[in-house]
């Protein structure tokens, strides 16, 4: 029998997710939300492969806030800035994270698929789409053991449109970093921060925490040729099922009620 994984590694601490929905509550809206949540996560701990679950290993929801791999921040600050109550936090993740139920097979390991999933479901919006250029062969994902290898053709907002992304860019904007690696669509994300320099917010391996710097001096230090860039969007808010109005039983004219 497996044994126990410690519920520290595994689950949010019920009364963190409600300070930093408190904290969150204040702004006036989702950028603001995003600003105040990424913010109130700098400085936690790096951790390598937060996530729990393999080909040959269960899958297990993990909503931890303590520390964070560069997906799992970005999954996180993301939920709960659209989290419309602390029981709403682990929903918002398994939308972000997968394809319907919790599951190693359905979970969006590659960058690509991640946002083409959000989209679909209406939860980001790509970025000045209409600048995003298809460069190079189409590539095959397959780095991942024991997931089915994803066909991708590139397509992402070239560094050269720096200046548009500049332009309209806002605090809690998600960006994908593109990859030169054959079989790998991106190999790091975070959440951009508009506030004078355009920086970004990620959980950095090499620093061991969350952290914010330029995102110019990543674009060059990295030797990044692009981005995925999205927006995210408010969830809708739930619509109560209609319920039908009760009709009186009709009385035949005459007979007693």
């Amino acid at each position: 029998m497996p044994t126990p994984l410690p519920p520290s590694i595994l689950s949010a601490e019920p009364g963190e997710v409600e300070r930093l929905l408190a904290l969150a509550a204040a702004a006036p809206d989702l950028v603001g939300r995003l600003g105040v949540i990424s913010q109130e996560l700098m400085g936690r701990p790096y951790v390598v492969g937060p996530l729990v679950g393999g080909p040959d290993q269960p899958e297990r929801l993990v909503t931890r806030l303590d520390a964070f791999d560069c997906v799992t921040f970005c999954d996180a600050a993301l939920a709960l800035a659209t989290a419309r109550d602390a029981s709403d936090y682990a929903a918002r993740l398994i939308a972000l994270r997968y394809r319907g139920a919790v599951g190693w097979l359905a979970r969006n390991h590659y960058t690509s698929r991640w946002l083409a999933h959000n989209v679909r479901a209406g939860l980001l919006e790509p970025l000045l789409l209409e600048r995003w250029a298809v460069v190079g062969e189409g590539r095959v994902l397959d780095i991942l053991p024991g997931y089915p290898a994803q066909p991708w053709q590139p397509r992402y907002l070239p560094w050269s449109e720096r200046a548009a992304l500049e332009a309209c860019a806002r605090t809690g904007d998600w960006v994908g970093f593109i990859s030169h690696r054959p079989r790998l669509d991106t190999f790091h994300v975070g959440l951009l921060v508009a506030d004078g320099e355009l920086s970004v917010r990620h959980a950095s391996r090499s620093r061991g925490r969350v952290i914010q710097e330029p995102l110019a001096a990543c674009m060059v230090d990295w030797d990044v040729p692009g981005l995925f860039v999205a927006r995210p969007l408010p969830v809708p808010p739930v619509v109560p099922p209609a319920v039908p109005p009760v009709v009186p039983p009709v009385v035949p004219s005459g007979d007693s009620p």
